[in-house]
C-alpha cells in the first residue's frame, strides 16, 4: 500500500506595493516563533502571489530549500531598501508621462510607456534580490510543489496566472473565459508584470503581450491556490480590518462590519470638515483610486470557501463519507475541479497602513533617509492627504524604516493568532468531512 497523500499547503500573498513587507513580517513568525512552538519546519507547498505578493511569493520559491533562512532573509532585504533607490521619478519622467497621456499616436520604444516612475529601481531589485535559478530547482526538487503569479493582460483586462509546477502544465481551470491559465517558467519579468501599478509603473511585455498588476482583478489569488490542490490555505492580505475581525474561528463566515454612528461634530468643525470633504487634493483621490483599482475581495472568497466547508460537513453527516464523492460526481463535469474541505487561516493588518504611513513620512528619521526629490515628494504627498492616514504613500513607501514597522505589525498580528495556527497544523481532523477525506487518503 502507498504512504496517504502529505496534505498540501499553500501560502497566498495578496499585493499593495509597500506594504508588502507585513507578508514578510507573517513569513518571518512562520519560519521563526511557529517552527519553535510546534518543533518543526512548516512546509509551504504551494506559493501564490499577486503584485508585490508575486515578488514575495517568488522569493520564497527561491529560497524553499533553506526554510531557516527565508523569513530572516525577506525581512532582511525589505529592511534594506531605500525609497529612492526604488523610486526614480525626475521631470523628465513627469514631463514623459504627460506626453504619453496626450500624444495622438503611441510610439514603440524599448521602454513602455504609461507610468510615472522609472521602472528601473525596481527592475534591479526583483532581478538582483531573488535567486531566480532556485526557483525552477526548488520546483523540479519538489521542495514546492507549484507557483503561480497573478497579472492582468492590457489588450483584454482579463486575469492570466502564470502557472510552474513539476507537472509543467496548468492543471484544469476555469471555465471564466476573463479568467486564463498559462504554463510558464516564471522568471523576473512575470513578477514585474504583476508588480506593475497603473498609473505608476509602466506596462511590462511578457511574452510579446502586455500586464499590469494582477491585483485589478484578482489581488488576493485564493482560487489559483485551489486549483493548484491545496488542501490547507494561509491568505495574507494587505487591507486593514479591526481585531476582532480578524479572529474569527476558520469554521465561521467573516461578517461585514458593523457600523455605528459617529459621535456628533461640534458646529465650529462640522463647516471646515464638509470643505476638506468637498474639496479632495490629488494625492488623496489617486490613493483612493489605487485602493478601488486593487480592492480586496478576500471577505467574499474566504466566505464562499467557508460555505462550501459548511456544505461538505453537513452533507457528510447526514449521507456518510461518500457524500463528498456522488457530489463531484455531478460537478466535476461543470466546473472542472472537484469540491474538497480546506482549511483555512486569514492574516492582514490590526492596524490602518495609510495612518502608519502618514507617520513614519512626517517623521524625523524618514527625513533623513530620504532627503531628496522623492522624500519631498513623498512627504508633501502625505500633507495633501487626509490628516490621519496616506493610502498613496502607503503604496510608495519602499523604504526600509517603514518597512521595520510593517514587519513588526506582521509578526504581531501572526503571533495573535498562535492557538489557529496550531490548529491549523495539526494532523487531527477538524470536523467530519475532513476527516473522511483522509480516510480516503
Amino acid at each position: 500500500m502507498q504512504p496517504p497523500r502529505r496534505l498540501r499547503t499553500a501560502l497566498v500573498l495578496g499585493g499593495g506595493g509597500a506594504r508588502g513587507a507585513y507578508e514578510a513580517g507573517v513569513l518571518s513568525y512562520l519560519r521563526g516563533e511557529l517552527k519553535e512552538e510546534l518543533g518543526r519546519h512548516v512546509d509551504l507547498d504551494i506559493l501564490t502571489g499577486t503584485s508585490v505578493g508575486a515578488i514575495n511569493a517568488c522569493f520564497a520559491a527561491g529560497t524553499a530549500a533553506i526554510p531557516d533562512q527565508q523569513g530572516t532573509g525577506l525581512v532582511q532585504r525589505w529592511q534594506s531598501l531605500r525609497v529612492e533607490h526604488v523610486l526614480r521619478i525626475g521631470p523628465g519622467d513627469l514631463f514623459r508621462a504627460a506626453r504619453d497621456l496626450f500624444r495622438r499616436t503611441p510610439v514603440l520604444t524599448d521602454r513602455p510607456a504609461g507610468g510615472i516612475v522609472d521602472p528601473l529601481g525596481l527592475q534591479e531589485l526583483v532581478r538582483n534580490q531573488i535567486p531566480w535559478r532556485e526557483v525552477s530547482r526548488n520546483i523540479r526538487s519538489r521542495k514546492v510543489q507549484a507557483l503561480s503569479v497573478s497579472a492582468t493582460r492590457v489588450a483584454t483586462g482579463h486575469t492570466t496566472v502564470f502557472i510552474q509546477r513539476f507537472e509543467r502544465d496548468a492543471p484544469p481551470w476555469s471555465r471564466d473565459p476573463h479568467y486564463h491559465a498559462t504554463a510558464a517558467r516564471i522568471g523576473p519579468f512575470h513578477a514585474l508584470a504583476s508588480a506593475a501599478i497603473p498609473l505608476l509603473f509602466p506596462a511590462v511585455p511578457v511574452a510579446g503581450e502586455l500586464y499590469v498588476d494582477g491585483g485589478l482583478r484578482q489581488n488576493v489569488p485564493i482560487s489559483p491556490a485551489l486549483r493548484l490542490g491545496a488542501d490547507r490555505v494561509i491568505v495574507v492580505s494587505l487591507r486593514h480590518r479591526p481585531v476582532a475581525a480578524t479572529l474569527l474561528p476558520p469554521g465561521q463566515d467573516l461578517q461585514p462590519p458593523v457600523h455605528h454612528a459617529p459621535p456628533a461634530t461640534p458646529p465650529a468643525r462640522r463647516k471646515a470638515r464638509k470643505t476638506h470633504e468637498a474639496a479632495p487634493t490629488g494625492p488623496f483621490l489617486l490613493g483612493k483610486t489605487l485602493d478601488a483599482l486593487l480592492l480586496d475581495r478576500v471577505d467574499e472568497d474566504l466566505s464562499r470557501l467557508r460555505r462550501f466547508n459548511a456544505l461538505l460537513e453537513a452533507g457528510t453527516n447526514a449521507y456518510g463519507p461518500s457524500f463528498e464523492g456522488v457530489l463531484n460526481g455531478a460537478l466535476v463535469p461543470l466546473r472542472n475541479s472537484p469540491m474538497r474541505y480546506v482549511r483555512n487561516l486569514l492574516v492582514h493588518p490590526s492596524e490602518d497602513l495609510g495612518r502608519l504611513a502618514a507617520d513614519y513620512c512626517r517623521s524625523a528619521e524618514f527625513r533623513k533617509r530620504a532627503s531628496g526629490l522623492v522624500g519631498a515628494f513623498l512627504r508633501r504627498t502625505v500633507e495633501s492627504e487626509a490628516r490621519d492616514k496616506a493610502d498613496l504613500a502607503s503604496y510608495l513607501l519602499f523604504d526600509g524604516g517603514f518597512a521595520d514597522i510593517l514587519v513588526d505589525l506582521g509578526r504581531r498580528d501572526a503571533r495573535a493568532r498562535r492557538e489557529q495556527w496550531i490548529r491549523f497544523f495539526s494532523d487531527e481532523p477538524e470536523c467530519a468531512a475532513e476527516a473522511a477525506q483522509l480516510e480516503r487518503r
